[in-house]
């Protein structure tokens, strides 16, 4: 019998697999989803058995497996084809960029589940002394911020991360039984097994620190709502509105304050400035927010680092629906920035080419409206928590045999575009997926938010 294997590494062997026998001594131990010891390259590895068969590969020699080390369960198994099929990695990769602090050992089933949805000022009245609670932060920054924070509202912290050091994290995580309320860096979170008594906190998920670059900005946030979905646990996620890229429910929106907000309305972009010259010098500090946005407040001081002092914060044209579709990822983009101002004490100023009614819009009625619509669309077509998209550009039209995942192309000024589809809600075919991203790898695809 043979093994497809592939090698837990960083990233340097892409989407390959390796050919290897299975001596008769382990053939009643190795299967699919075997942790493996392989000679490869002259130096032993190990890797994970996604497939077997009888077919011997055309290769003159074919090296048996050395040793099977563990075995992962059918649920963790089902867990990382799905979490590498969402990521555009694959199993190996996964495998060597989480879990190789933990030996390869991944979570077991709980049994229980809970899984609530917050606004980020709701964790100081959620924590449970009784309970283990673990809160995992974006950063270091707004790990001391929220320490800070828990003192000042009477919460006893246990710990909190200070550093990203190695040394630190794994000394809290071997004495955690002695903790009740610890602050950790969410890249830790992988490193923590959940219990019946646990309950794992995550503030402010829609900050980018929450992705992880090295994997393709793999979000640790969607890798715990897939833990939770396969495992169970208690889970707590606290945000100024959920990712409807990630969670299918919108519990606990709060309308912001928009004391601090001016709409200035022009027939244009260039009338809307002119507008916001009668009010602020030309030595005014604008903080702005993209490239368009300094081009065109380029008469004033630009400000592009919100950790620097400004004195207003300017969005231009802020859209929360297009196509009569919620954006949701506008609308965080959009509350995050008057939040910001408002814990400033700094203005706000929405330039607008549209006379909007900002309270009306982002009423909770209005906004619960219009998030309904949106889970519904984002359930037909993704993507979503279950339902992956891809989207690739290029100039010429693409040969892409045999790659069933992919639709298209849809052709714009000369530009042909296509979409992986990778519906993960009931059966993967693991393997069918890691043949496409093979053949596409080349083509850099880029993943979808919005719908």
């Amino acid at each position: 019998m043979f093994a497809d294997v592939e090698i837990l590494s960083n990233n340097t062997y892409k989407f390959n697999i390796f050919t290897y026998s299975i001596p008769t001594r382990l053939t009643q131990k190795i299967k699919i989803g075997s942790i493996i010891k392989v000679t490869f390259r002259n130096t032993i590895k190990d890797a994970v058995v996604i497939n077997t068969h009888n077919e011997s590969p055309n290769i003159k020699l074919i090296k048996p497996i050395e040793k099977v080390t563990s075995q992962l369960n059918s649920t963790q198994l089902l867990f990382l084809k799905h979490v590498a099929s969402a990521n555009y990695l694959n199993i190996g990769m996964t495998l060597f960029n989480l879990y190789k602090d933990t030996d390869y050992k991944l979570d077991s089933e709980l049994g229980l589940s809970e899984n609530l949805i917050f606004n980020n000022n709701d964790i100081y009245s959620n924590l449970e002394n009784k309970e283990r609670n673990i809160i995992f932060t974006p950063s270091l920054k707004s790990a001391k911020t929220l320490y800070e924070n828990m003192i000042r509202n009477n919460i006893q912290i246990d710990f909190y991360q200070k550093t990203g050091g190695n040394e630190e994290i794994s000394n809290v995580i071997q004495s955690q039984s002695k903790y009740t309320n610890t602050i950790l860096l969410s890249n830790n979170y992988p490193k923590i097994f959940q219990s019946k008594n646990t309950n794992c906190h995550f503030f402010d998920t829609n900050d980018i620190g929450f992705n992880l670059p090295k994997l393709n900005s793999m979000n640790i946030i969607e890798l715990a709502s897939l833990k939770h979905h396969y495992f169970g646990g208690k889970y707590y996620f606290y945000n100024e509105y959920p990712s409807l890229n990630i969670f299918d429910k919108a519990t606990h929106y709060k309308k912001p304050d928009l004391t601090n907000v001016d709409i200035y309305h022009g027939n244009g972009i260039n009338e809307c400035i002119e507008l916001l010259k009668t009010k602020y010098d030309l030595s005014t500090n604008i903080l702005a927010h993209d490239q368009p946005s300094e081009e065109y407040l380029n008469d004033f001081n630009i400000i592009k680092n919100n950790q620097e002092d400004y004195d207003i914060s300017v969005l231009i044209n802020p859209r929360i629906v297009y196509k009569n579709n919620l954006n949701s990822e506008r609308l965080i983009y959009l509350i995050k920035k008057i939040n910001e101002v408002n814990t400033k004490n700094k203005k706000l100023i929405i330039l607008s080419t549209q006379n909007i009614d900002l309270h009306k819009a982002l009423e909770y009625e209005y906004i619960t409206k219009l998030t309904k619509e949106e889970l519904k669309e984002r359930k037909k077509w993704g993507p979503n928590l279950h339902h992956k998209v891809y989207k690739i550009l290029s100039d010429k039209e693409l040969s892409l045999e045999n790659t069933n995942l992919v639709l298209g192309p849809r052709v714009r000024d000369d530009v042909f575009e296509y979409e992986i589809n990778i519906n993960l809600r009931n059966n993967i075919n693991y393997n069918k997926i890691i043949t496409s991203f093979r053949k596409l790898q080349t083509y850099e695809p880029r993943k979808v938010m919005s719908i």
